[in-house]
């Protein structure tokens, strides 16, 4: 299981809350502010909120819920006890009278939430904000992780069966001491490994018109990782010169269907499909 759904599990285990005598759920504690409850949603339950005359309580319902929309409603019992307004997956309610207890329906396109509405007794925290973690939501995600976990195993073991490409097939002329003790590529990045104790030359790309220019890289270690691959390279330190020609240059590279040039790795996007780059 991934941090975020091991995340998500702990919060069901910290919001399943309490049940009554009657199977009525009191909300748990969201965090360290009693006035800020989670509960598991179960459609056959009735989910306990406790009000405080001159409080304000918001219902909150999972994103793209619609409380206002064609195929949803609310409805509370006592209408001329409570002031209600609703928004996108939102609602608020506040009592107008000191004695207002009823309950409080709302149904969306999706689910159907029942509130029963209890004034709080002394000593008890009435309830300011009642979020909901939804069970089919997380089943939903997990299963869509496991299936991207699936196909990324899949690809790795797909491209187990292939050596690794790796072009070693390049000359050179000119000023060798500035030869690189082992040059290869990928078919997107070129690999000039030098001893550490070597002063590493400048790198260039050489443009189909003769002209030079610098190339983009990082140092990996002792290696100047190119970000590209070409016909042919130069290389310069002081006044000496190294031309180096690739013998298996391609202007479109290798196809890379894994997305990566690391070794045991697949680039997935969050849709799941591979991203070749």
């Amino acid at each position: 299981m991934n941090a975020r759904l091991f995340g998500l599990a702990a919060a069901i285990v910290g919001v399943m809350g309490s049940t009554g005598a009657l199977g009525q759920v009191t909300p748990g504690v969201c965090g360290s502010d009693e006035h800020i409850r989670c509960a598991v949603f179960d459609q056959n339950e009735t989910y306990k909120v406790l009000y405080r005359p001159g409080n304000a309580t918001v219902v909150q319902l999972e994103a793209g819920e619609v409380i206002d929309g064609p195929a949803s409603g609310l409805g509370v019992g006592d209408h001329e006890a409570w002031t209600v307004g609703s928004k996108a997956n939102w609602a608020i309610f506040k009592p107008k009278a000191k004695q207002a207890q009823t309950n409080f329906v709302i149904v969306t396109a999706k689910r159907r939430y029942i509130l029963d509405l209890e004034r709080a007794r002394p000593g008890e925290t009435p309830t300011w904000s009642l979020t909901f973690v939804y069970p089919d939501t997380l089943a939903l995600l997990a299963a869509k992780t496991r299936g991207k976990e699936v196909r990324a195993q899949a690809m790795l073991r797909a491209s187990a069966s292939q050596s690794a490409h790796r072009n070693e097939n390049y000359e050179m002329q000119g000023d060798t001491i500035l030869a690189p003790t082992a040059l290869w590529d990928d078919g997107r990045f070129t690999y000039f490994e030098f001893g550490t104790s070597r002063d590493i030359p400048a790198i260039y790309r050489k443009l189909p018109d003769g002209r030079e220019a610098m190339v983009n890289g990082h140092m990996d270690g002792d290696t100047w990782v190119v970000h590209d691959t070409a016909a042919h390279f130069v290389l310069r330190l002081g006044q000496s010169v190294l031309g180096i020609r690739n013998n298996r240059y391609t202007p479109d590279g290798e196809l890379n269907p894994l997305g990566t040039t690391v070794p045991g790795e697949v680039r997935l996007l969050k849709n799941g499909e591979s991203d070749e780059q």
